[in-house]
């Protein structure tokens, strides 16, 4: 008989799907997330997501973030799923790096505190580390 010992590692790459001649913009997490997961053109993801609604600074957006991401994936027609993660007492709070070791094959659009990102498998898509921050929430897509 034989051991086998299987060890996850949770791998971070920094990936900015804005080419030079897309629609120029800061906080746009949301749609950098729906990007990398979807392999969709940055500025058809980014029109979407307009039209719902979203604007790049919080004032002028419509606040309805959830539906925005929603409602983008539906129309390029993507299956998705809403995942939640709710704090238990004693527990520590899911992070990207656990839920990688959960589902090592899944694709995820997580939801942290104050941003949104892309998680594939066991490779954290965005342009900032936030693999050890907690996942309140995600969207199983696929």
């Amino acid at each position: 008989m034989g051991f086998f010992l299987y060890i996850c590692f949770m791998i971070f790459k920094y990936t900015q799907p804005k080419k030079i001649g897309d629609i120029r913009c800061d906080k746009d997490c949301m749609v950098r997330a729906v990007t990398n997961i979807t392999k969709e053109e940055y500025t058809k993801v980014h029109k979407l997501m307009y039209g719902h609604g979203w604007r790049a600074t919080r004032r002028r957006s419509d606040k309805k973030w959830e539906k925005q991401i929603t409602s983008t994936l539906d129309d390029m027609g993507v299956k998705w799923e809403r995942v939640s993660f709710p704090a238990v007492k004693g527990k520590k709070r899911m992070t990207a790096k656990t839920l990688s070791e959960l589902d090592p094959k899944g694709k995820y659009i997580i939801r942290v505190a104050k941003h949104v990102a892309a998680l594939s498998g066991d490779t954290l898509l965005d342009t900032w580390d936030c693999s050890d921050k907690c996942v309140y929430f995600a969207w199983k897509i696929g």
